[in-house]
């Protein structure tokens, strides 16, 4: 089982391997979803991969904005870039990198973003077909929706294909990777990594808070258990544009929850204290 922490700056890295983290996940300063977060140009890039490497922690890339034709040539050649650190898989949202990549890089571990919205078994299974090694599920799933996609894929043949879930921080109000909302009011869109979170601001409905498409957080840490046997091998932390504190916070408790111990009340009265809807 894998605990993948997000690293949206350097500070974020740090918090999350020493907080015990098995994986971390980050952007480039291309064709990320979350293009303003600090991100990691060439260089930090590749001084993060060595710094993680060294720690025995995974690095994994996010390249998971849908790309213009024009931004094709530049995309491989990141990539291919990151292939030669070694980062150890990258996410993907576009469906022609990804087929793309499978003959330019066959051995890559290439993990289908949540940005894909797969939500169904045979959204999973279309995905193995074209050689992804992980799906990262969309949020939205009940536990039961979670388990069917496990178990067709493992009735189809690929139970080599491991599945990841989000099991703490921010929901999109929408299904991930098919909200059109910043992109229509402001011209920004989450697609391209600059969704301005419309959702966050005041829309109020008679009896509402208000905020009434501002969804709280999600929370599973105490039901990854339950996620683990539902076919879940990858427990995902939202927050690249959060602080390192939080970071730390989210990264130990799932730490303390995946090693089946209690989580002590104070870590717990931390996580609520650094971010939360």
């Amino acid at each position: 089982l894998e605990l993948l922490s997000p690293a949206g700056s350097w500070e974020a890295l740090e918090a999350a391997v020493r907080s015990g983290a098995d994986a971390v996940y980050l952007g480039g300063s291309l064709f990320s979803a979350r293009a303003n977060a600090q991100n990691f140009d060439h260089d930090t890039l590749k001084q993060a991969v060595a710094y993680c490497h060294a720690r025995g922690v995974k690095v994994h890339l996010a390249v998971n904005t849908i790309l213009l034709d024009h931004e094709i040539k530049t995309a491989l050649d990141f990539v291919s870039f990151a292939c030669s650190l070694p980062v150890d898989a990258v996410i993907v949202q576009d469906t022609g990198l990804l087929h793309l990549l499978r003959h330019a890089a066959p051995t890559l571990q290439i993990h289908a973003s949540t940005q894909m919205s797969v939500h169904t078994p045979e959204g999973a299974k279309l995905l193995a077909e074209q050689g992804v090694s992980r799906v990262v599920l969309a949020r939205e799933l009940s536990l039961k929706e979670i388990k069917e996609i496990s178990q067709s894929l493992k009735d189809s043949g690929f139970a080599h294909v491991e599945i990841e879930h989000f099991v703490h921080g921010a929901l999109c109000m929408s299904v991930s990777g098919q909200c059109y909302f910043s992109s229509l009011l402001g011209s920004r869109s989450g697609n391209r990594g600059q969704c301005a979170q419309t959702c966050r601001l005041p829309f109020a409905a008679k009896g509402g808070t208000g905020y009434d498409l501002s969804l709280k957080d999600l929370s599973m840490i105490a039901r990854i258990g339950e996620l683990a046997d539902a076919g879940v091998t990858s427990f995902k932390i939202e927050g690249r544009m959060t602080r390192p504190e939080y970071v730390a916070a989210a990264t130990a408790a799932c730490r303390f929850a995946l090693e089946q111990q209690a989580i002590p009340q104070n870590l717990t009265n931390n996580l609520e204290a650094v971010f939360s809807r």
